[in-house]
């Protein structure tokens, strides 16, 4: 309320008149408006620092979390609050304006109580990195009660944050020097809770769906409205329900001296807003310069790392890419993009090689490294009978990169992964008419296309190669290096924990790929694909997939191609290329009885159709005779094994058919081979071995130069696309076809059988000529000698490695492999999640047990139905290979599959395939 007129002119008449009066209020609109935008540019560097936080732990999260609390409280809260203060001007009359003064010691206080309140809420807040469900989006995710109360950490930093916004506003004005102060209690009560529920938002949007939002500009910006809000908006409230009044016998002057303090505030405030902005600067700087060498590397071609957790998450560095390392090569462009066809020796010989990492290239990392130093100082001098452009340079630069790739995971180079085998072409452009016509056809062959790895080499500008593999299995770089010290107690250097406190975050692929995908130059839904089949590849695209002691019904399907280079494919899973399409057969385990063993010889030869119909025979007999007589008989425990034998062996057979349905004729082409093939469940042959029937057919050869329906990511069908192919040139979901040439090699590399042995010292061989050692003076040569372990090119040294085989099979089985006993059975479990159609555990029984059984399902059986005395090891324990002959027998066993087809009665089929020279694996070149 206005004085009256009579005393506007009167400074002491009006101290008097308002010092139990409220004084009105002027504010200056324009430093009004000024102040909100303080308050969203502080929430956004805000949300712009907590963003690249990955963890509770770390000194860098650390950092970030300090430097964030100080952004909101001393820009976002802080600032708002005076520079809103300051345009405050309090109108005495319409001559006299007052200014509002504050106390020096409680403005500090204002000021470092919110920042010690506001890192304590950021602290509780921690990572808080929701997940959301795949069929939940974040707008979903935010409107469900449910899921905020899940995620009570920002609840409660919410409510605390909202608490410090209001606790700042107020005790700023606690102690005016000239002026008391008094509010409403209504409004301080809602302003409260318009700060708690606006900052709670804020959070909830920003953290809840960080996955989604993580690089997206606008939609940060639009979090930090929404965290400005909550401070502006309490401000405002709360200022609505103030009133000031001039304290007794103060001094007029002092009231409207004011602006002195003001300038010196907007002088502070602006010095803190110029250092947020220039945070911000150097940030989206960094920001761009990282999009800028994605970019470039789009175009050249990138060795990549693809590291999973347990949950499927990939591992990200701070600068939100995964770990790359570009392979410096010297010939044409379109040269080297050509080697990396799966079905090129090139590709298959970096595949084969990723399987053998310890034996082939860890005796030669010190080399490797002292040559890719020199290769960057141009002081390397290649070895005199290797051509700078010839594929022996191509394959030593990616060892190079593969090793410089695992250093700077501080990994050791065994530990960086197997090779997937597919290449992603990155940089795509795409193709105009022109083009096409240049080209001669816009589509790939029929071969090319169903296996999802055609390189057009017009139509993209570099190439991605990805080495797969799970966190948690790696050893630190220290392991390369043998003759330097370790230090002890030295923290393990691939675990969760060690990334996210060293910057590094773990996202979800389907939220990561859009922003891989923008800088690298593909498409998102490529990319989709891509990373998913990498996650599946690093889990069991490397290792048996079968589980201890399973029997189980394979198909070994293979087809021509009709190319001109003698092409074959091979049938596998889709989410395990080196499997073929097999099932379990409910309730039977190893070992077989006697009569089980007879049925399969007796069978030999018979296709698929005449065991089946032998199998419903003799159960229907069985079942149609007199339960009595069976058990006065007494072999009728045997009897009761083989008829459940035979029960099982049906309901595969038909789901076997089921699945293959598109290929009609299939049951009564498709044989059994007369032979068991045991193969090993465990990566220490310490686990009973699985056994598989194997049916053997030659599939229908596809028609040429049909529309592709495959992406070239992972092999995957894509949906809704007609491309006029007969159905059964269109394996159904979840089977693919693979090279044979690429299959072959991939059994040998993973039964590691005694092939494979011979594979590693080869590539050894290969390396010591690719990297000779250098030599030096005499005695520092005889110094290093002495210091050095032997090393392993000689192949009389107790310390070589491939000197004698039993041994390498016996002691250096357990050395770099995977410490995997019960994983890989749990594993099996979450298949179907990957496709409905994927398992390899047993089918839908389609028929009842005997009633004379009672063993339970996954109970051990001897030949006679008795349970076997077999000790059990405990979870995660590693017992002695006594499986070890297991992988020798099993090795090669597609290379027979293929010679009893040809000796078959379709064998004809066959001629031009030249897959035996396709099968050749030694010697590598």
């Amino acid at each position: 309320m206005l004085a009256p007129q009579d005393i506007w002119n009167d400074p002491v008449q009006l101290v008097s008149y308002y010092t139990n009066r409220a004084i009105p209020i002027s504010p200056l609109p324009g430093i009004l408006v000024l102040s909100i935008i303080v308050s969203i540019l502080g929430s956004y560097a805000t949300l712009l620092l907590l963003g690249r936080r990955t963890s509770a732990r770390g000194l860098r999260n650390h950092f970030f979390l300090g430097l964030a609390a100080t952004c909101f409280a001393a820009v976002a809260v802080w600032g708002m609050h005076f520079v809103s203060m300051i345009s405050i001007r309090l109108k005495a009359s319409p001559d006299v304006t007052w200014f509002l003064l504050f106390s020096p010691g409680m403005t500090a206080l204002s000021l470092f109580v919110p920042l010690i309140a506001t890192i304590g809420a950021f602290v509780l807040l921690g990572d808080e990195d929701t997940i959301i469900d795949a069929d939940e989006n974040a707008l979903r995710a935010l409107i469900n009660p449910m899921a905020w109360l899940r995620s009570w950490r920002i609840l409660a930093s919410g409510f605390i944050m909202g608490l410090t916004i209001t606790l700042m506003h107020y005790s700023a004005s606690f102690q005016l020097p000239y002026l008391t102060v008094s509010y409403s209690a209504v409004t301080v009560v809602f302003a409260a809770i318009l700060a708690c529920v606006a900052s709670t938002a804020a959070l909830a949007l920003f953290f809840r769906a960080r996955v989604q939002w993580q690089d997206s500009f606008w939609k940060r910006g639009l979090c930090s409205l929404f965290l400005a809000s909550a401070v502006c908006g309490m401000h405002y409230l709360g200022l609505g329900g103030t009133s000031y009044m001039a304290k007794s016998g103060i001094d007029p002057n002092l009231l409207s001296s004011g602006d002195v303090q003001s300038t010196k505030l907007i002088i502070a405030i602006s010095v803190m807003c110029g250092v947020i902005i220039l945070i911000a600067i150097i940030l989206a700087l960094i920001d761009y310069r990282t999009r800028r060498d994605l970019k470039a590397k789009a175009k050249q071609v990138v060795l990549a790392s693809v590291a999973f957790d347990e949950h499927g998450k990939i591992l990200v560095k701070a600068d939100g890419t995964i770990p790359m390392q570009v392979m410096q090569v010297d010939t044409d462009f379109k040269n080297i993009t050509a080697q990396f066809d799966p079905r090129m020796s090139t590709f298959q010989w970096l595949y084969q090689l990723s399987f053998c990492w310890t034996n082939s290239v860890t005796p030669y990392v010190p080399r490797i490294t002292a040559a890719a130093s020199q290769r960057g100082k141009g002081t390397f001098q290649e070895p005199s009978m290797i051509d700078k452009k010839s594929n022996a340079a191509f394959r030593s630069r990616f060892v190079e990169a593969a090793v410089q790739l695992a250093h700077s995971l501080d990994l050791s180079v065994d530990s960086i992964g197997v090779l997937f085998d597919r290449v992603l072409q990155t940089g795509t452009k795409a193709i105009t008419p022109e083009e096409v016509e240049k080209m001669g056809y816009p589509y790939p062959a029929d071969e090319e296309s169903v296996h999802g790895i055609t390189l057009r080499l017009g139509t993209s500008e570099g190439v991605m190669v990805f080495l797969a593999r799970e966190i948690g299995k790696g050893k630190p770089k220290s392991a390369d290096f043998p003759n330097r010290q370790i230090q002890a107690g030295a923290p393990e250097t691939d675990t969760v924990q060690h990334y996210l406190e060293n910057g590094w975050r773990l996202a979800e692929t389907r939220f990561f790929s859009k922003s891989l995908a923008d800088a690298m130059g593909v498409n998102k839904p490529e990319m989709d694909i891509f990373l998913s089949a990498c996650k599946t590849y690093a889990k069991r695209g490397t290792q048996p997939v079968v589980q201890e002691g399973g029997v189980y019904l394979g198909l070994f399907g293979v087809r021509p191609t009709g190319s001109h280079d003698g092409g074959l494919d091979v049938l596998v899973y889709n989410f395990a290329r080196h499997q073929i399409p097999a099932y379990r057969l409910p309730d039977v385990s190893t070992p077989l009885s006697a009569s089980c063993s007879r049925f399969i010889e007796e069978c030999a030869n018979a296709t698929l159709a005449d065991i089946l119909n032998r199998c419903n025979d003799t159960l229907a007999r069985a079942e149609g005779s007199d339960a009595g007589s069976f058990k006065s008989r007494p072999d009728s425990e045997e009897d009761d094994v083989f008829y459940d034998f035979l029960a099982a062996l049906a309901v595969s057979l038909e789901s076997l058919s089921t699945a293959c349905r598109c290929w009609p004729d299939l049951p009564y082409l498709a044989k059994l081979h007369p032979t068991l093939l045991e193969l090993p469940c465990s990566d220490f042959d310490d686990k009973r071995p699985a056994t598989m029937l194997m049916m053997n057919v030659i599939l229908p050869a596809p028609e040429a130069r049909l529309t592709p329906v495959q992406t070239r990511a992972s092999g995957i069908q894509v949906p809704g696309l007609d491309s006029n192919r007969r159905a059964e040139d269109r394996p159904p979901s979840p089977f693919v076809y693979t090279p044979w040439n690429l299959f072959a090699r991939a059994q040998t590399m993973i039964l590691r059988g005694g092939v494979y042995r011979d594979i590693a010292k080869s590539y050894a061989q290969e390396l010591s000529r690719l990297y000779p050692a250098q030599a030096r003076d005499v005695l520092a040569e005889l110094d290093a000698a002495d210091k050095a372990p032997m090393s392993p090119t000689s192949p009389t040294d107790p310390g070589n490695p491939f000197t004698d085989v039993p041994q390498l099979n016996n002691s250096r089985r357990n050395k770099g492999r995977r410490p995997s006993t019960t994983g890989a059975i749990t594993h099996l479990d979450e298949i179907e999640k990957l496709d409905s159609n994927a398992t390899l555990q047993d089918p839908p029984a389609g028929r009842k047990s005997r009633p004379t059984t009672s063993a339970e399902p996954g109970t051990l059986r001897g030949p006679f139905g008795k349970e076997n005395e077999v000790p059990r090891l405990a979870p995660g324990a590693k017992g002695p290979p006594i499986y070890a002959g297991v992988r020798n027998r099993a090795d090669g066993w597609h290379v027979r599959m293929m010679r009893s087809l040809e000796e078959g009665t379709r064998g004809i089929e066959l001629e031009g395939t030249d897959w035996a020279s396709q099968a050749k694996l030694l010697p590598i070149n």
